[in-house]
């Protein structure tokens, strides 16, 4: 930890979204956070300990998801199916939810999650999934938009979600909003009025019952573009919000692809 700590600045300036750079290399040692989210960290440096923190890093997100797959197999399919907005069926003597994440069509089985009748291999979709199959949200949604931060578990990222996902929007579309448009429709968004007032605004549905709106205001001669990203109040009845959060980022990735 304390060579990751060298490799920082020391100015614990809060960019990278943790309140002291001390606090980031830790996260950074238990592969909760890469070192290469640090603004001010030098190529090479990340070169230097990337190879062994991706590997750290995936062996966690493995070592997680299988924890939560147990954790679901104790769960009440049919249950957990009327609660999340998932389709359940009896096939087999077993219990079978089908659910759409970001468009595609999963399947959680007894056996674990299945893609286009396959098991899923990746972490991060048995993550996000198995997370909210067993929380089973027992609160309704309330239609208010919220920002990532306004989640206490989540206030002290907000400047790192804005330059990770936000921001990319923001530079990706600067000038473009009907090129924005396009992509919105092509990824199946809804139309919503929005409590804001800006040049566009969508919704998409990230899980059956955890929406994103989009808020976007396009560039004009005193100020760039900027996007703002919102999600319901109570979103975190329905999935843990560090998992949130980086579904949310995930579908920016894809979104300015």
């Amino acid at each position: 930890m304390i060579d990751t700590y060298k490799k920082l600045p020391g100015t614990n300036c809060g960019e990278c979204g943790e309140a002291t750079c001390m606090a980031f290399a830790l996260r950074v040692k238990s592969a909760q956070r890469k070192i290469s989210e640090c603004p001010y960290v030098k190529q090479e440096d990340d070169e230097s300990i990337g190879q062994e923190s991706v590997v750290t890093m995936e062996n966690n997100y493995k070592r997680v998801s299988r924890e939560l797959e147990e954790e679901v197999k104790r769960v009440n399919l049919k249950e957990a199916a009327a609660a999340i907005g998932g389709d359940y069926e009896n096939r087999d003597g077993g219990g079978v939810i089908r659910l759409k994440m970001m468009n595609k069509e999963y399947e959680v089985r007894n056996e674990g999650l299945f893609v286009d009748d396959n098991y899923c291999d990746h972490s991060w979709s048995k993550i996000i999934i198995y997370d909210y199959v067993r929380m089973k949200g027992d609160t309704p949604l309330t239609g208010n938009w919220v920002s990532m931060g306004h989640f206490p578990d989540a206030a002290s990222h907000s400047k790192a979600f804005q330059k990770n996902a936000e921001d990319k929007i923001s530079a990706k579309f600067n000038s473009d909003l009907s090129g924005l448009v396009s992509r919105c429709n092509e990824l199946e968004c809804f139309e919503t009025s929005g409590e804001l007032k800006a040049d566009y605004v969508c919704g998409f549905n990230l899980l059956p019952r955890v929406p994103m709106y989009l808020s976007f205001w396009e560039a004009d001669d005193e100020y760039p573009a900027s996007c703002k990203l919102y999600v319901d109040r109570n979103a975190d009845a329905y999935i843990d919000i560090e998992y949130l959060a980086y579904l949310l980022e995930w579908f920016v990735k894809i979104f300015v692809e």
